[in-house]
């Protein structure tokens, strides 16, 4: 008789304890080289692990325990795979897998498996407002690792916690697994469910959705289709990857040829509802980070400016728009300052405006030493 296979958990105990450390470690990402010891990023800092190097035939054994043979055919084909890989103790993993040298390359990120309330993550109401929109379209926006796709998860989960809807993602790869509650929510995932994110959006309308959730628009197809379904009735909800409000609405109008940039301004001003972007700032007391945000509602003012194509003056009504819940990342950045959250050095580090962030800080500075000095 024959040995049996050994278990793919058996395959490399390495793997299990690099894992089991990010979670130790609460470490958001994992990066592995060929030739180098592991590194983990906690609180925003990249640290090197206690780890041997990772050799060729340890990378090979991570991608054998974590690629199905769909997965490892296509990294044949194109050397840039981006999958999910959930471990027995139900911890839950992103990982992108590339080369870079001849070698193989990995990123791992652990997507927590928390509490997605709003008021737990520190996501201020006016998310929960865009979340309960029954149309148009919602932009979360920020660098990579700022808070993007937990955004995104919170918001689904609390439709999926309120209202009876149907909602269907698209993801590359499907991060958090959401269950049926009053919601029916089906996540498709590209490169398994779906060959791309176009493919699966000429047909989501078919599939009477209530809310559609793209994992990001990458290409002017998606762009196209995000832009048709936001305003045929459903609510869509998406991402992209850039640092302020401008700039994201740049990069959506500049997507376009010029010929097409007049109608798409149009279309934005019509479907258009809010651009979330995010900044994860490590807290003070050094346990983690939490979100600043800059948030931007579609007034009629702010719909003028998209028509116009006058894109730059938009921080500014932003800054004044604080009573429709509107705020720059300077003033989310000022508040969590005030209430003792981030250190003073990371607010401005972060600040969008930092010579006016000072001012501001400044001033907060002077008002307290004048009510120190009245004895108050």
């Amino acid at each position: 008789m024959g040995l049996l296979p050994r278990a793919r958990n058996e395959m490399n105990s390495n793997l299990t304890d690099i894992l089991e450390q990010m979670v130790l470690l609460k470490a958001s990402d994992c990066y592995l080289k060929v030739g180098e010891k592991p590194f983990f990023r906690v609180n925003g800092e990249i640290r090197q692990g206690k780890f041997d190097a990772v050799s060729d035939g340890e990378m090979g054994r991570f991608m054998q325990v974590t690629m199905t043979d769909f997965q490892r055919e296509r990294f044949q084909k194109d050397p840039d795979l981006d999958l999910a890989h959930d471990t027995r103790n139900g911890n839950r993993f992103r990982l992108n897998v590339f080369r870079q040298r001849g070698h193989v390359g990995m990123v791992i990120r652990l997507i927590p498996s928390e509490n997605l309330s709003f008021d737990f993550l520190h996501l201020p109401s006016v998310i929960r407002e865009f979340a309960e929109l029954p149309r148009g379209l919602v932009i979360v926006s920020g660098a990579t690792g700022s808070g993007k796709t937990t955004t995104q998860a919170a918001m689904i989960d609390h439709i999926n916690t309120n209202f009876r809807k149907h909602i269907v993602t698209i993801e590359d790869p499907v991060e958090f697994i959401h269950y049926n509650k009053k919601s029916i929510i089906n996540q498709r995932e590209v490169g398994y469910d779906t060959n791309t994110f176009a493919d699966a959006l000429k047909h989501v309308v078919r599939q009477s959705p209530d809310v559609i959730l793209i994992g990001e628009m990458r290409d002017l197809e998606t762009m196209l289709v995000a832009l048709s379904a936001s305003q045929t009735g459903h609510l869509v909800i998406t991402t992209l990857h850039n640092v302020d409000t401008a700039q994201t609405l740049d990069r959506i109008i500049n997507y376009f040829p010029e010929y097409m940039r007049h109608q798409v301004r149009l279309e934005l001003s019509l479907c258009l509802m809010g651009v979330i972007c995010m900044r994860l700032i490590p807290r003070k007391e050094g346990n983690g980070r939490i979100p600043a945000l800059e948030i931007m509602r579609t007034t009629p003012l702010i719909r003028k400016l998209l028509l116009l194509g006058d894109t730059k003056a938009i921080p500014d009504y932003i800054k004044e728009g604080r009573e429709f819940g509107m705020q720059t990342f300077n003033q989310a950045l000022l508040d969590l300052f005030q209430a003792g959250l981030v250190s003073y050095e990371d607010a401005l580090q972060n600040a969008s405006n930092p010579e006016e962030f000072k001012l501001n800080a400044q001033g907060m500075f002077t008002g307290i030493d004048s009510l120190k000095a009245k004895g108050l």
